[in-house]
């Protein structure tokens, strides 16, 4: 018979909010919400909590055995959570056969009846992997043991092992997987960031809703969750964050930098080399793939279609006949976002001109960007505004009036456009990027902003995220010295994916601006601390005095702030010299 587990990501070590899986909501700690939530499916054989060896994950496993001892832990590696989970499933001695869901600490409202409506849904479609598209909160994914284990051993990419599934999903082709939409039986998924804790304000918003729903005393459904959300969303949503959703991955403010691979017309007009592009963007760990499309009898006068051009870079004798060269028909276009979306990355395309906007709406792209040189193309604006997607605007060649007036056509009060801080150059000079333009974008028109690079390294694009470029965009080839006028100034695989590890490992560093005491320095504080500690022997009867002590390691004593405690006190008993001292020591 197939044993079913529950396997449950926790640990200390937030990025946003440090301690997260043990803060109580309501009086009860956000995991023992995720175990209570787990066990009231009465589906599961077992329950383990996945969390990793560092000493700070300590209380974890001390908390979770303190409140219910049938509940397992198992302790491993803290950036590979794909090994983590391989080795909790030989922990729980589960065969290739046997099921697990994945469940993280952070979402406390995992609901029973959509939890079950996914596993029969599971079990139907005889699936290997199944899970709702966006990962919803309110139920897990389900995989069978032995994809856990295939993935463990075929994939390097270090995203894919630190989130466990993506691989499965970038990989879809390869497994009979059940992918259920985002709206499947009744899901909203607009609602789901309110439905998980990683941040203070979404915890005091979690905390809010699960009171005025009488959470812990009642059965609360979907719809009623959804009602109240619907209803009091202003008073949870932090209202000086800037979010938008492009292709359901949240963007801005507090969130992962979005990384954008600039295919453009890098594909020289080839479908294949095109798909090499998109594979190489999947295996950086690039959010989404840009492409380019141009309809040439709109864009070119008869005069520029003839004009010969005759360079190493060119691929016609005329610069129409160039440029017709490097045009993806719409069929192409189609086989491409089909091929990008198989490989679990977003499809997206700058159209120049109208009948460009058009074929991709046919194309049904999430959302568009702006070039540079078409800020001031205010039909093509016009269009873009009528599809009510997202847009992304490049300002490499526009004044502060020039974006002022795109936003006017395009809906200056809309939250889902994003400015990109840029540079018309190619390649731009490091002192020309001039960065700090997106805090003056942003404190302007009160946008998300980003930057899009086209310098010829990678540290313009690195110190963007650091800055706070909620987009960064970033030229790609296949080869710098390939034909075309872009390879040059664009990144090879190994630029490009040492950027995004950058991007990553930079926003670690940046924290949350609060200064308290980390958990994994304690141990270091408690060995390298000064104690008060006793200068000379000191005899029975004696009075304390100041001149009596010293200070020395380990830091598990008592303070010099609080040596008042003992100072004028007489000793109970004889000390010796080189004692840590002891309130209970005096009188």
């Amino acid at each position: 018979m197939m044993k079913k587990a529950a396997i449950v990501q926790a640990r200390m070590l937030s990025n946003r909010l440090r301690g997260k899986s043990l803060i109580s909501i309501n009086g009860i700690p956000l995991l023992y919400r995720v175990i209570n939530a787990i066990k009231k499916m009465e589906l599961f054989d077992e329950i383990v909590i996945a969390t990793t060896k560092f000493t700070a994950d300590d209380p974890i496993e001390s908390a979770v055995k303190d409140y219910d001892k049938q509940v397992k832990v198992f302790r491993g590696d803290s950036q590979d959570v794909l090994n983590r989970f391989d080795k909790a499933t030989r922990y729980l001695n589960l065969k290739e056969d046997d099921l697990v869901a994945r469940f993280t600490a952070d979402n406390p409202i995992y609901n029973k009846e959509l939890t079950l409506k996914v596993y029969q849904t599971h079990l139907v479609t005889k699936a290997d992997y199944t899970y709702i598209d966006g990962l919803s909160p309110l139920a897990p994914e389900f995989i069978k043991v032995g994809l856990i284990k295939e993935a463990n051993k075929l994939t390097k990419d270090d995203f894919d092992r630190e989130h466990v599934t993506p691989f499965f999903r970038k990989n879809a082709e390869n497994y009979n997987i059940t992918k259920l939409p985002k709206n499947w039986s009744g899901i909203q998924p607009v609602y789901n960031k309110y439905l998980t804790v990683d941040t203070w304000e979404q915890l005091r918003g979690v905390e809010k809703m699960l009171q005025a729903l009488n959470f812990d005393r009642k059965n609360v459904s979907i719809k009623e969750i959804y009602e109240y959300l619907k209803n009091e969303i202003s008073t949870i949503e932090n209202d000086k964050a800037l979010k938008v959703e492009l292709d359901g991955v949240p963007v801005g403010d507090d969130m992962p930098v979005y990384v954008v691979a600039e295919i453009g017309q890098n594909h020289n007009g080839s479908v294949e080399i095109a798909k090499q592009l998109i594979d190489m963007a999947v295996e950086a760990g690039a959010n989404a793939v840009k492409f380019q499309k141009r309809d040439i009898p709109s864009e070119l006068t008869k005069e520029a279609f003839n004009k010969p051009y005759d360079n190493p870079h060119s691929f016609g004798k005329t610069y129409g006949e160039h440029r017709m060269a490097l045009e993806l028909n719409e069929q192409q276009h189609r086989e491409l976002k089909e091929y990008a979306n198989a490989r679990g990355i977003t499809y997206f395309v700058t159209p120049t001109d109208i009948p460009s906007v058009e074929m991709m709406e046919r194309l049904d792209v999430p959302f568009y960007k702006v070039a540079s040189r078409d800020l001031t193309n205010l039909p093509l604006l016009e269009r873009l505004a009528k599809t009510g997607k997202p847009v992304i605007i490049s300002t490499g060649m526009a004044t502060l009036k020039d974006i002022e007036d795109a936003l006017d056509v395009l809906g200056k009060d809309r939250k889902d456009i994003i400015i990109l801080q840029c540079i018309s150059q190619y390649p731009a000079d490091l002192e020309r990027v001039n960065l700090k333009a997106m805090k003056t974008l942003r404190e302007t028109f009160g946008k998300i902003t980003g930057y899009s690079d086209h310098t010829t390294g990678i540290i313009a694009a690195l110190t963007a995220s650091i800055l706070g470029a909620a987009v960064v965009e970033k030229h790609i080839t296949l080869n710098k010295a390939m034909k075309g006028s872009d390879h040059a100034g664009s990144a090879e695989k190994e630029e490009f994916t040492k950027l995004i590890q950058y991007i990553k490992d930079a926003r670690k560093t940046i924290g949350d601006g609060v200064k308290a005491l980390d958990p994994v320095v304690l141990p270091a504080k408690l060995k390298l601390a000064r104690s008060l500690v006793s200068k000379v022997p000191i005899k029975k009867g004696t009075v304390l005095t100041e001149e009596m002590l010293t200070l020395k390691s380990p830091g598990t004593g008592l303070k010099w702030k609080e040596k008042a405690l003992i100072i004028g006190k007489t000793a109970k008993q004889d000390i010796d010299e080189d004692v840590i001292l002891k309130k209970e020591f005096f009188l």
